[in-house]
Formats: C-alpha cells, sequence, structure tokens
C-alpha cells in the first residue's frame, strides 16, 4: 500500500501545482501569441507574417493544426476566446503532468533518469547513444532541441501502454515550452523538499485538484459574494474535490469488500487493514453468489484521479490472491481467475476496475494513475486494457443539428422528431456525464411517439395494442410496412 501523505505535504504540491500553472499558463500564452500569431480573442495572423512559422517546416504544421482545432471548436460551438483558453489550459496541464508523471516514475525505478536532472539526466544520455541524429544536433550545440525531442519519445514509449495522456502526437504535448521555462519547471520538479511525495501514489489526484483551484474559488466567490447561482461550466470546477481517504476506505470497503466477505465468509481478509472500516450487519448476513474475481466489477462515475480506483486496487490485488492460494477449496472457484501473483495488476486494470469523468483531463491522470499502481505491483505487467471513459460530450449546435438531419434523408418523420427531442436532452451532456440515461429518455419518447400515432385514424387497423417491452419491436417492425 502506498504512504499517505501529511498536510505539510500536501501543501508543498499545492504550492508546486500552483506556481507550476502560472509558469506554463504564461509560457503558453507567449508562444502562441510571439510564435504562431494566436491571439486571446482568438484572432490568428496567417503564416507568411510569422517568420518562425516561414523558416521551420515543424512550426508551420502546428500552425495548420492550431487553426483547424480553432475552426473545429467554433463549429461545435465554442466561442474563439473560449476555444483559446481552453487549449492555453490544456497545453499547460498536459505538460505539467507528463512532466511529474516521469518523476514518479524514477522514483519507482519504472524509467532512466528523465526530468531528474534535465539535460544531464541519464536516460537523455542512453537516448543519444542510441540516435545518431539527435546525438549530431547535440554536438552541433543544439542541445535543447535534442532534450525536446528526447522527452517526445519517451512519451511515446510510455503511450505504448498509457496512450491517454502520452500520445506524442497530440497538439497539446506539441506546443512545447521553451528551455527557459522548461528548466523553470524542472527546479520547481525536482526540489529536494518534494523528493518524497513522488513516491505516493494520491500525488497524482493532488496535483489535478492544485490546478484547478483558481476555478474552484472563483466559482464558490461568485456565489457566497456575488450572490450568484453556479452556471453549468462552473460544475467540473466546483466539483473536483479530492475525497478524504478514510470516507474512500468506508465506501470501498462496504461496497466492494462487504461483497467479497458475503461471497466468502471464510474469507481471511477480515481484520486486515484492508478491510479495518469495514462495519458489522445486524443479524444474519446473506450470502452472495460465488464468482470469481475476475468478474467483480467496481465503477466509479465520476473517477477524478481514480483515488476510489486506488483503494480498490489494493483490495482487488488481495481477493486475487486469496483466491489463488485457496482455489479449489469448498465455497471457492475450482480454478483461480489467474496463473500467478505476477498477472494480478495487469487483470485488475483489464477486469475490475471502470472509471467515467466528464473532464477529458481527470480521465488522462486516472490511466496514469492505474498504471503506476500497476508497474508497482510487477514492473513487467504489461497494460494493454483500460476501462476508462471521456463523458464530455459537445452536443451538435443548431445550425450542425440542422446539416446532420438534412443529410440523412430519413425516410420517415418520425426519426427526426426523435433526433430533434434527444438533441434537446443532451444539451447537459457535459455536465450530467454518467447521469445521463439516453436508452431511458429513448424509451420514454418511443412510447411518446407510438401514442401520438394511436390517436390517428391511421391506427384503426393496428393489430394488437402493442403494450409492453416485448411488442416494442413488433411494433416499430408494422410501423415500416406502412406508406
Amino acid at each position: 500500500m502506498s504512504q499517505t501523505l501529511t498536510d505539510s505535504q500536501r501543501k508543498q504540491i499545492h504550492d508546486f501545482a500552483l506556481d507550476a500553472r502560472e509558469l506554463l499558463t504564461r509560457e503558453t500564452r507567449e508562444l502562441l501569441e510571439g510564435v504562431y500569431g494566436l491571439y486571446p480573442d482568438g484572432k490568428m495572423e496567417p503564416p507568411q507574417k510569422l517568420p518562425q512559422v516561414q523558416a521551420d517546416a515543424e512550426t508551420a504544421n502546428l500552425h495548420q493544426r492550431l487553426k483547424r482545432f480553432l475552426d473545429d471548436e467554433v463549429q461545435a460551438g465554442l466561442p474563439r476566446d473560449e476555444a483559446v483558453a481552453k487549449l492555453v489550459k490544456e497545453i499547460a496541464f498536459t505538460h505539467l503532468n507528463r512532466l511529474v508523471a516521469f518523476k514518479m516514475m524514477e522514483a519507482r525505478k519504472l524509467i532512466r533518469g528523465t526530468v531528474d536532472k534535465g539535460v544531464e539526466s541519464n536516460g537523455f544520455k542512453f537516448y543519444l547513444a542510441d540516435h545518431p541524429k539527435e546525438f549530431a544536433l547535440y554536438q552541433q550545440g543544439k542541445v535543447d532541441d535534442a532534450y525536446r525531442h528526447f522527452l517526445l519519445w519517451q512519451c511515446g514509449q510510455v503511450a505504448q501502454e498509457v496512450k491517454v495522456l502520452f500520445d506524442p502526437q497530440a497538439l497539446p504535448g506539441r506546443i512545447f515550452p521553451r528551455p527557459r521555462s522548461l528548466n523553470g519547471l524542472l527546479a520547481l520538479l525536482n526540489a529536494l523538499e518534494l523528493a518524497e511525495i513522488w513516491q505516493a501514489d494520491e500525488t497524482i489526484g493532488w496535483v489535478y485538484q492544485y490546478f484547478n483551484e483558481p476555478e474552484l474559488q472563483a466559482a464558490f466567490e461568485k456565489v457566497r459574494v456575488g450572490k450568484e447561482k453556479f452556471e453549468a461550466k462552473d460544475i467540473p470546477s466546483a466539483t473536483q474535490l479530492f475525497t478524504p481517504d478514510w470516507i474512500v476506505r468506508y465506501l470501498v470497503q462496504n461496497t466492494l469488500g462487504r461483497l467479497w466477505v458475503q461471497m466468502h465468509p471464510d474469507t481471511q481478509l477480515v481484520g486486515r487493514d484492508l478491510l479495518n472500516y469495514l462495519a458489522p450487519l445486524q443479524g444474519e448476513t446473506p450470502v452472495e453468489e460465488l464468482r470469481p474475481v475476475s468478474e467483480i466489477t467496481l465503477l466509479d462515475p465520476a473517477c477524478g484521479a481514480m483515488h476510489f480506483g486506488l483503494v480498490a486496487f489494493d483490495l482487488f490485488a488481495a481477493m486475487y490472491q486469496e483466491e489463488l492460494v485457496r482455489a479449489g477449496e469448498p465455497g471457492w472457484p475450482e480454478t483461480p481467475s489467474v496463473s500467478d501473483e505476477a498477472a494480478i495488476p495487469a487483470a485488475i486494470i483489464a477486469h475490475n476496475l471502470y472509471g467515467i469523468d466528464i473532464d477529458l483531463r481527470a480521465v488522462q491522470l486516472s490511466a496514469l494513475t492505474l498504471y503506476l499502481k500497476a508497474k508497482g505491483l510487477n514492473k513487467q505487467a504489461r497494460i494493454t486494457d483500460s476501462n476508462l471513459a471521456c463523458a464530455d460530450v459537445l452536443p451538435l449546435n443548431g445550425a450542425r443539428l440542422g446539416s446532420f438531419i438534412k443529410e440523412m434523408r430519413f425516410t420517415r418523420p418520425v426519426y427526426e422528431r426523435l433526433i430533434r427531442a434527444l438533441w434537446q436532452r443532451l444539451q447537459d451532456v457535459n455536465q450530467l456525464g454518467s447521469l445521463l440515461r439516453l436508452e431511458k429518455e429513448l424509451g420514454e419518447l418511443i412510447k411518446a411517439e407510438r401514442a401520438r400515432y394511436q390517436e390517428l385514424p391511421l391506427f384503426a387497423g393496428v393489430p394488437g395494442e402493442f403494450e409492453g417491452e416485448a411488442a416494442e419491436e413488433e411494433f416499430w417492425a408494422w410501423f415500416k410496412t406502412k406508406p
């Protein structure tokens, strides 16, 4: 189990995250305006007016990608200035979390030194030895360019297992801090007083929360001082709070842990730290149907940086271990879910833990959290699957909805009515996330349409009453035969 951070360590993470955010945000704005000609209001200079874009093919390509990004966001309904603000935050967040991740991987001996000594890092030296072209660049004095290429290469290596955060081709990661700002960030990252915090699994979650603190404070200030209500755009910031550890353990142990105890009354996990918050039940404990561990799942519908998943991970690991030892005994599966302990970390990520969040950055950090947790148990574990999803969807705006319906060329008006009705339900999808129940909504819409048509003279010859769920398919099959 990972160490728990102290209050003073959390304060250190707080100061580090805000200092890093300020540094990266300022650097990103200066880069976007000074190099790529992109201003805060969304105005963008043509490439012929930008010397660096004209002089460098990579910069020219990024200029084109930035333009496409803005055009896509505007088409999706986001004002240009908000699209720029979104991009700035995304770039700052991506670089901060990649470097934090490298620092945590270094602490766990999962990678060679990458950020611990900057251009003098051990991993960079090995990279130069294996890449002659980069070594030639280094010898020409273009050390910073070679180091940037190394960091992107390292992202590519990790992306083979955690692509959602480390994709080296993703636009936010290509808008790279200039050497002075990068060195400033590395100085913050490598401060001696922070050395111990990189060992703690929960560090990622605290970095995430403190990075978002300015938006959180602004949202609550508006409510407290301005006497205003939270707006839809305030919901993510106002709810991105780190759940206290004891609450997480209580909830996980009395759901997942309770299930295990009911399934295996003779389990040896009771009384251990893994189940020290398990509340006693009154009366006879109901028995749960026997299932192998690989078929037991836990979903966090607002996963953040996967704090619940971290606690559940330890419990799942113990469950797999116990099943491995006791398989074949009465009340236990004949065959264990895994063949040996080395397979447990990858199995937990592939089969047991699920997470949903409306913030893509949270999903990225959840993937990183689980990756580090699994590698901490087995450095050779190969992470090939994960069950994480981002529920942040930007619905079609009115104009694009109309174009979509026109291009679909629906043969019956009812289809268009259903699409338009669903579109209304989707307007708050980026706040509701996993709370949105489209299947239920669609069922209600279909029933309303059916009732509407049954009131028309056309339905004088409708066979049967089409009542109940089983008749739904029959009704629509019949309906499609009508002119």
